[in-house]
């Protein structure tokens, strides 16, 4: 992550990884607000429970970095200068390792959680523009072999092709949102005042109707709501079946 703490940041980061606080909330109010990538309250909390914990982090005004480790409370362990570019790194090692049942099951089913989270990091990839991503993946002793990355473009079109290929991407076609016609209204029990009143925004990209164009299954059908992933069966449903 390009992204740097000062030191006098440090204590805020401390705070945030214990239960029941955030550093993105100051009242309720700015629920409704928040810009970031992601929101999820006691992210560093969780992280800190499930696994080893450890920032490297160096703001561009301080000469090293500084690393953190944390305890499975997400209290600070120790704290240590350590070389580092102007950047911050967040390492999480031994995932489940408290939870001996979960860390079992995880073991034996890593593939399938692998793919779980590839189909995670495809989506994050997709919706964030001007930002580069790239991950990697590793095999005990093995050469590094890129899993997904873009390149910081400005549009989801250029992150489609970044993630899928160019060839994919000429089998998308973007669509409008348009105004429904009265029949489609009266269809669906629309109300003629209610079409003027919509007060949400629909875009994005479908598979052309061309043979061979499409795909049988659904690993690369994304719904996106305020530029952030989710999980609607019901959506997805009705667009296959429409579609």
């Amino acid at each position: 992550l390009i992204l740097n703490i000062e030191k006098y940041d440090f204590i805020i980061c401390c705070f945030t990884s214990l239960k029941h606080y955030t550093s993105k909330l100051q009242d309720f109010d700015d629920l409704v607000n928040v810009t970031s990538f992601g929101f999820r309250g006691e992210a560093l909390s969780s992280l800190c429970a499930l696994s080893n914990m450890v920032i490297t982090t160096r703001h561009k005004s301080a000469a090293v970095g500084t690393r953190l480790e944390f305890d499975l409370n997400g209290k600070i362990l120790t704290r240590k200068s350590a070389p580092r570019q102007v950047g911050t790194t967040v390492q999480i090692q031994n995932i489940f390792y408290s939870l001996p049942v979960r860390h079992k099951e995880f073991q034996r089913n890593l593939k399938k959680e692998f793919v779980k989270l590839v189909h995670v990091l495809n989506a994050y990839c997709l919706i964030s523009t001007s930002v580069r991503i790239s991950c990697t993946n590793q095999t005990g002793k093995g050469s590094r072999s890129i899993v997904v990355s873009t390149n910081g473009n400005d549009s989801v079109r250029d992150n489609i092709a970044n993630v899928f290929s160019p060839k994919q991407l000429q089998s998308l076609l973007k669509f409008p949102q348009v105004q429904a016609k009265d029949d489609i209204c009266q269809e669906f029990g629309v109300k003629s005042g209610q079409k003027s009143a919509v007060s949400f925004r629909i875009e994005g990209f479908v598979s052309k109707c061309e043979h061979g164009q499409g795909r049988s299954s659904a690993d690369r059908q994304f719904i996106f709501i305020n530029q952030r992933p989710c999980d609607h069966a019901k959506i997805l449903k009705l667009i296959n079946e429409v579609y």
